[in-house]
């Protein structure tokens, strides 16, 4: 039987994964104390300690959720699941968007180069599950998967500093007409 965490737990979590993406917009995640973050999110120490044993693991926990998020199948405009290598784009930039603070400071300030790591990894971890390992084509597979991704984050650094009026669907757009090429010509 599944369980899922009481309410109090959630609030709690859900207060230090805020504290945690507010203190890195300020001051850069290397920068950033259990202590600052315990006092933004208002909870004690030992709170802090019942959850998580270091900033490390709340910062993985929140990609958790961003996991979950971005390989979720959207749906397409007929309303069935849309497939593809390519599927994780739109949530992502959705996500990006009610984030746009953050990520901006992700893209910008070098103190949180370790942040852009861990999403770049997210990603590809997203990018491998939709991409068959069955498939053969031109390039190997990993070479494949970090091109998505390189593809992808650099079209969101675009948007952030180049494009802020646009939407997601139109930077999920430029992504899919940049990189769907390239993808059908490795033949997957």
């Amino acid at each position: 039987m599944v369980t899922t965490p009481d309410r109090r737990v959630r609030r709690t979590r859900q207060a230090l994964h805020q504290a945690l993406l507010q203190l890195m917009a300020e001051k850069g995640y290397e920068s950033v104390t259990i202590q600052d973050i315990i006092d933004r999110a208002d909870v004690g120490r030992s709170t802090f300690y019942n959850h998580y044993s270091n900033k490390d693991d709340l910062l993985k926990d929140g990609f958790a959720d961003l996991r979950s998020l971005v390989g979720q199948r959207p749906p397409n405009a007929t309303g069935a699941p849309e497939g593809g290598p390519l599927r994780f784009s739109l949530p992502f930039l959705h996500h990006i968007q009610e984030q746009r603070h953050l990520a901006r400071a992700i893209f910008t300030q070098s103190g949180l180069r370790p942040v852009l790591k861990h999403m770049e990894e997210l990603l590809a971890d997203v990018v491998r599950d939709e991409i068959p390992s069955t498939t053969p084509g031109v390039a190997p597979r990993e070479a494949v998967v970090r091109f998505i991704v390189a593809s992808h984050l650099a079209c969101l650094e675009w948007w952030l500093t180049e494009s802020p009026q646009s939407t997601p669907e139109d930077i999920d757009k430029i992504f899919r007409t940049l990189t769907q090429p390239g993808i059908e010509a490795d033949g997957r």
